[in-house]
């Protein structure tokens, strides 16, 4: 896939990239590979795919036809960033001008990956966004992470009931949980809906114009709304 599709099949989908977005899209998907080289950060097997298979799965947060949630002027948390997806794409992807900037942190508890996000931000020249190496599970503790976000963000790290347990202490009231996942959910989503504090839990196939492949491989986000 080139730029050039990738920006095509996004907009077809409702979201239009400007030439910088491109232009930044494209380096990015250029130290990730290199990166890659280091660092484990995506299957070697996917290098040859990190436009498709990678950003453009992570820019399906940005998508009005996918996800509806308006993240402007958000502080939002990934979970399991591992090589900054998919937080760096969503940055890119979306309007970064005050007030209506949007604020991520990029969470991974290996500190190398950490150390390469935080490199490639750097030299995308982004700001708004950092990334820091901690446990999901933990991290809820430190009292300046504690319900301070309004999003979460997750690719396929763990089973949703346990995205889900460690998002209650992390997200603000009336914050969401976005998990990019796939097969067949069936389990996870009844026994996230069991939980005590979950409101709601959907799931929507990935039904790309222009992009059959996520559906075929039957990739899904999640959504999951907490109480009070």
């Amino acid at each position: 896939m080139t730029i050039a599709e990738l920006a095509s099949i996004c907009h077809a989908n409702g979201l239009a990239l400007d030439e910088t977005q491109q232009s930044l899209l494209e380096q990015y998907a250029r130290l990730l590979a290199e990166w890659n080289a280091k660092i484990n950060l995506v299957s070697r097997k996917d290098e040859a795919h990190i436009l498709d298979r990678h950003i453009l799965h992570s820019l399906v947060l940005a998508m009005p036809s996918v996800c509806d949630y308006d993240f402007r002027n958000k502080h939002v948390l990934d979970i399991g960033t591992g090589g900054g997806l998919p937080g760096i794409p969503l940055k890119i992807a979306l309007p970064s001008s005050a007030p209506a900037r949007l604020d991520i942190t990029l969470v991974d508890s290996t500190q190398k990956k950490i150390m390469a996000v935080n490199e490639m931000i750097a030299a995308l020249g982004l700001t708004g966004i950092r990334g820091i190496a901690a446990r999901a599970e933990e991290i809820g503790r430190l009292p300046e992470h504690a319900h301070a976000y309004d999003a979460i963000l997750s690719r396929a790290v763990a089973p949703l009931e346990d995205m889900a347990k460690w998002s209650r202490g992390l997200l603000k009231q009336g914050g969401v949980l976005f998990a990019l996942k796939g097969g067949d959910l069936t389990e996870e989503i009844s026994r996230t809906l069991r939980m005590k504090g979950v409101a709601s839990a959907c799931e929507k196939p990935l039904d790309l114009i222009g992009y059959p492949d996520f559906l075929r491989e039957e990739k899904k986000l999640v959504r999951v709304d907490f109480t009070g």
